[in-house]
């Protein structure tokens, strides 16, 4: 925009005025006959103090005309002018500083910053922009020194803490953030916001260094309790807090927090929401049920409460009713990724496995790519018996769970994987995976079974097949797969008697008929000679499980006599 000549003069008169600057020659004018000098207490600036100020207050005025006509670097240029000749001015010190780091100019900035930093008259605030501009400079030493002088003057700025405890903590120096902290508790006392800001900086300090753990943290309860003392009356912060005590693994502090809340506003969706949550988590499902009830009531169009409601039901087991609320997730909040996900976990437990690599399909274009889309597909395909497809998403999860820190793929992603392989009939890479889950739990039952038992199903590695299993049976002495393992792995060692003896315990611990477990007890019992068990039970597995191997050995065994 063009600047119009009014306004123009309007700007340099005021600079004018600001001077000090009269018409007519210094001095001059007429006086009044028999009027006394006028005497003034204030001694009036050299003249080159004058000119300097003169020249600072011309350049502003340019400086202004320049900016309202869309000149941003002659704005600049004629505000740098101004602080060359006069560093009074605070405010337009610190404006142009910024306009300097923001164009990422910061030689320039710290130029201008040093030079006014020498004042002892320098406001906390300059300093505190000294810092920056030292942080910027890869100088975080004397950025350390800025902040702390700026620490020292007024106005309290508590993003001067915050820089500060950021570069001790990297330094390892959380003790000497200590007592600033404390500081600022006591500049802050009557501020929940900063207050909270404060106790964010303690647990900071303990994450950076273990041994301060405990005095952070107690330090930072002492600021919650500061921060509930005070009653705010701003539901943000009281959620806020409530939040911090949950992450602290505090949730009575935080339930009690979020109910004050509930008492001041009955209908706050946020505080009925959190109760929700903090009940979910904490297994207490009717609590959680009745307070989303109340969202829902609130704020039917909220597609939060739809898979809450929906995470309720998954833990009641009631499948249908959670994937109806799921579904209404999904339809008011397409990009809801765990509404998907959790979707799919219900039409699976329903027994859908077709339905829910459908919804996890659609997933895949709603939202961002995730672990747990491409793992629950490796799930369903599984269950579909579309085994390289399950492979492929199998593949997708571990890509994208190896970023994450810690990593999701756990023992327990590396034995599913290695499970359908096995399935499949991939022996070769169904062992490299079980072997990776026992890499990282060596102690875990279940993977530890099920490579003992594929081995002596082949007749491989018997001994240490046998090994496996007896440590699987530690974790689990009463599990019938894994006495039906070490009765069969016997077997394949040539101890049938001892074989006998495991898979009768198998069977009597089995709360339904197998026919695995049955055909292997026949085997066992018919190496012993005991001919009426072995007919017994090849009998029981063929009416489990049709099977030409087991008929021919019940064809072929003696008759009863």
């Amino acid at each position: 925009m063009v600047l119009r000549s009014g306004a123009l003069c309007a700007i340099l008169a005021l600079a004018l005025l600001a001077t000090g600057c009269r018409t007519g020659s210094p001095g001059g004018g007429r006086k009044s006959h028999g009027a006394k000098p006028e005497v003034t207490a204030t001694a009036r600036p050299a003249p080159e103090a004058w000119e300097r100020r003169a020249s600072a207050h011309a350049a502003f005025a340019a400086g202004l005309v320049r900016g309202m006509n869309g000149d941003a670097e002659g704005l600049l240029s004629f505000f740098e002018r101004v602080t060359e000749n006069d560093l009074s001015n605070h405010e337009l010190v610190a404006d142009v500083a910024r306009r300097f780091l923001q164009q990422g100019k910061v030689d320039r900035a710290l130029k201008l910053l040093e030079r006014v930093c020498q004042s002892p008259e320098t406001p906390g605030e300059l300093h505190a922009l000294h810092g920056v501009a030292l942080t910027q400079a890869g100088r975080n030493g004397d950025a350390l020194k800025a902040y702390l002088r700026a620490a020292e003057r007024p106005p309290v700025i508590l993003a001067v803490y915050q820089a500060v405890v950021r570069i001790l903590a990297d330094d390892r120096r959380g003790a000497d953030a200590l007592p600033l902290l404390s500081r600022a508790t006591t500049g802050f006392a009557n501020e929940p916001q900063a207050l909270l800001e404060i106790a964010d900086l303690y647990r900071a300090v303990g994450v950076s260094d273990p041994r301060l753990e405990a005095r952070a943290r107690a330090a930072m309860l002492e600021v919650f309790a500061k921060v509930r003392s005070l009653k705010p009356e701003d539901p943000a912060i009281a959620l806020r807090l409530a939040d911090r005590y949950a992450q602290a693994g505090l949730p009575e502090p935080s339930e009690a927090v979020l109910r004050e809340l509930q008492e001041r506003s009955p209908r706050n969706p946020a505080a009925l929401a959190r109760l929700a949550e903090l009940y979910l988590r904490s297994g207490r499902i009717p609590e959680a049920s009745r307070q989303l009830e109340a969202l829902r009531k609130i704020d039917p169009a909220n597609p939060v409460t739809y898979y809450f409601l929906g995470v309720v039901a998954l833990e009641e087991k009631q499948f249908e009713r959670a994937r109806n609320h799921l579904e209404r997730a999904i339809l008011l909040n397409p990009a809801l990724e765990p509404a998907h996900t959790d979707l799919a976990v219900a039409l699976l437990s329903l027994q859908r496995p077709e339905d829910a690599a459908a919804v996890l399909d659609r997933a895949r274009s709603e939202v961002p790519p995730s672990f747990r889309i491409e793992y629950l597909s490796g799930v369903a395909r599984t269950q579909l018996k579309r085994f390289d497809e399950a492979f492929a998403a199998y593949q997708n999860a571990e890509r994208i769970g190896s970023t994450n820190r810690p990593p999701l793929t756990d023992h327990r992603f590396y034995f599913q994987v290695g499970a359908m392989l096995e399935r499949k009939g991939d022996e070769a890479r169904s062992i490299e995976y079980l072997e990776k889950s026992l890499e990282l739990k060596p102690d875990f039952d279940e993977a530890l079974n099920h490579l003992g038992y594929m081995w002596a199903e082949k007749g491989r590695n018997l001994p240490r097949a046998r090994a496996m299993i007896e440590q699987a049976l530690k974790a689990e002495p009463e599990n019938p797969a894994y006495l039906d393992s070490m009765g069969w792995v016997l077997f394949r060692l040539g101890k049938p008697a001892e074989a006998l003896e495991w898979l009768t315990k198998a069977r009597k611990g089995s709360t339904e008929p197998d026919a695995t477990v049955l055909d292997h007890l026949g085997d066992a019992a018919a190496a012993c000679g005991r001919w009426d068990l072995a007919r017994e039970a090849w009998s029981e597995s063929l009416k489990l499980e049709p099977s030409p191997a087991v008929a021919k050995k019940l064809a072929e065994a003696p008759p009863a006599k």
